[in-house]
């Protein structure tokens, strides 16, 4: 089911859907928008233009998470490291696996066993005297852009120059590459570069009530973890109780 309308209608909400390509639509009493900010102004064009345009302020970071497997972590443990910070290079973390045992699963323990690295990528645009959100919407066209084999050549060429020092060779030592992209991945966080103190204010004027429809969503506490979610939901609904 995709929600393309939202529309209050005084005594009720109508929600208009597409399901297998028809479109429908069903009345409710009272309805809770837990989805991305960037959206609703979209799905409920009659909100104010304040809250239409606070809601926008919510530009997601792009993201990527890559998982590398190799024959095993030698390099590191000779390199006496286990986690890399690199701001400027492409992979700003290359870390080994989290040491999680759960189950029948063990985590690695001995250097010659087989290792998990994690890498991350945050797509971007540095230097060019851009705001986060000018960057975040650069960062997406870019990761939006890139194939498969350019995100094998930056691993392999990054963690050679990394770890090669230790003995590392990624055409010897790389078994296998997963690569998961979100080109709308966290929210947005207020950033005191950009934002000042007011985006504080920009959240509350997004996420009011509007008529017998509230919003939430982690992006209505101004971060993307679950317990805001959490928090967020129980507010929207203590709203339209109130109402």
């Amino acid at each position: 089911m995709r929600p393309v309308n939202v529309r209050d209608a005084g005594d009720e909400v109508l929600v208009g859907y597409v399901r297998d390509g028809a479109s429908h639509r069903v009345a409710a009493k009272h309805v809770v928008l837990a989805c991305f900010h960037m959206i609703i102004p979209y799905l409920m064009p009659q909100l104010p233009q304040e809250q239409r345009t606070a809601l926008a302020q919510n530009v997601k970071t792009p993201l990527v998470y890559i998982n590398v497997l190799v024959r095993d972590w030698q390099a590191w443990v000779r390199l006496k490291v286990a986690d890399i910070v690199a701001p400027m290079s492409f992979h700003n973390r290359v870390a080994l696996d989290f040491p999680v045992s759960l189950g029948g699963y063990r985590n690695p323990r001995d250097p010659a066993e087989p290792m998990l690295l994690h890498l991350v990528h945050v797509p971007g645009a540095p230097n060019a005297g851009l705001d986060a959100r000018a960057q975040f919407r650069a960062g997406r066209a870019k990761l939006l852009d890139m194939t498969f084999a350019d995100f094998e050549t930056k691993i392999r060429d990054e963690l050679d120059r990394m770890l090669g020092p230790g003995g590392f060779s990624s055409a010897r030592d790389i078994l296998a590459i997963t690569v998961n992209r979100w080109s709308h991945g966290y929210g947005y966080v207020a950033n005191s570069l950009f934002d000042g103190d007011n985006y504080e204010e920009t959240l509350r004027r997004a996420r009011q009530t509007a008529g017998r429809v509230a919003i939430a969503n982690s992006d209505a506490g101004g971060d993307a973890y679950a317990h805001l979610a959490i928090d967020q939901a129980e507010r929207a609904v203590r709203e339209l109780l109130g109402r």
